[in-house]
């Protein structure tokens, strides 16, 4: 299999390109090419133009995306452009070099106020970065309509820097013991992003080898925690004192934050089924412990 992963210096992007290892893997990264990677402007359809046709990918996958709130206000039209130019030059990309694109989307797309959602379900995003999101989809099947859409949930795993995930960065504010209010009315289902990069190869296969028809895809674990719940959790883990956390609904009073986007994750192909599901509670602590100001050893 020759692949194309963009976006590879992201959270997702590097568990993919991790995974993808053993086959003929490229990964780009802009701010981030480093460590092997190429390079890419991905708003840039020369750029983009340029390794497909060097590298000739039977499948591309597209990790590219700015999903912190900071961005959408502070830079609102280069946040716009890396989630919806992006997909649309990226799948036009694909099309005209004839390669199969799995497309990474988001549970923002809808309003969490009907949960469960599945994949046809009608998305209704409440914010500015769900309505992105929704236009990439809709720009991606528009320029490349055999691709792929995968919808994913609020994700973790081993991060470069605390603010890379709403797990370290909450983790980090529960260490310094800073009086802090967290949201206890919506709810997360935070997934690891090593489970969603085999989901992502195992979609990658299944396209090449025909075996996929649906154009949207549900990935997600199963149990929910507001942030509230996850530093309680965080800090018990770590026996840290939680007394400085307060169980708030800032998010939830917004009115732009979903209460739950629950995923239904059907009609995936059967080699789906052994697609290793990572529990949260065994697998979160060694993802946090880094950020912790004074580490304790994780217990067996």
């Amino acid at each position: 299999m020759r692949a194309v992963i963009f976006g590879a210096s992201g959270l997702l992007g590097r568990s993919v390109l991790h995974t993808f290892a053993g086959t003929s893997v490229t990964g780009t990264g802009f701010s981030r090419s480093s460590n092997g990677l190429v390079r890419v402007d991905a708003t840039s359809a020369g750029d983009i133009e340029r390794l497909l046709d060097r590298d000739r990918p039977g499948v591309v996958v597209n990790c590219v995306g700015e999903r912190r709130p900071v961005a959408w206000a502070s830079t609102p039209d280069q946040a716009r452009g890396r989630n919806v130019v992006t997909a649309r030059l990226i799948a036009e990309g694909a099309r005209r070099y004839g390669a199969r694109l799995l497309h990474i989307s988001s549970d923002y797309v809808f309003d969490g106020q009907a949960a469960p959602y599945r994949p046809n379900d009608r998305p209704k995003p409440l914010n500015v970065y769900g309505r992105w999101k929704l236009l990439a989809e809709q720009a991606v099947l528009a320029a490349c309509p055999d691709a792929v859409i995968l919808r994913l949930p609020m994700l973790y795993g081993p991060v470069q820097f605390a603010a890379e995930t709403n797990l370290t960065d909450i983790a980090r504010q529960v260490s310094l013991g800073a009086q802090m209010e967290l949201d206890d009315v919506c709810v997360r289902y935070p997934t690891h992003a090593d489970e969603a990069a085999e989901v992502c190869r195992r979609l990658a296969e299944a396209l090449l080898h025909g075996q996929c028809t649906a154009s949207v895809i549900h990935w997600s674990a199963s149990q929910g925690f507001t942030k509230y719940r996850l530093a309680l959790m965080i800090a018990r883990r770590f026996g840290l004192s939680d007394e400085h956390i307060r169980a708030g609904k800032a998010d939830a009073t917004r009115g732009d934050r979903p209460l739950d986007c629950r995923l239904v994750c059907q009609g995936l192909p059967a080699a789906f089924d052994s697609v290793r599901r990572r529990p949260f509670r065994t697998e979160f602590p060694s993802v946090v412990e880094p950020w912790l100001p004074f580490p304790r050893p994780v217990a067996s």
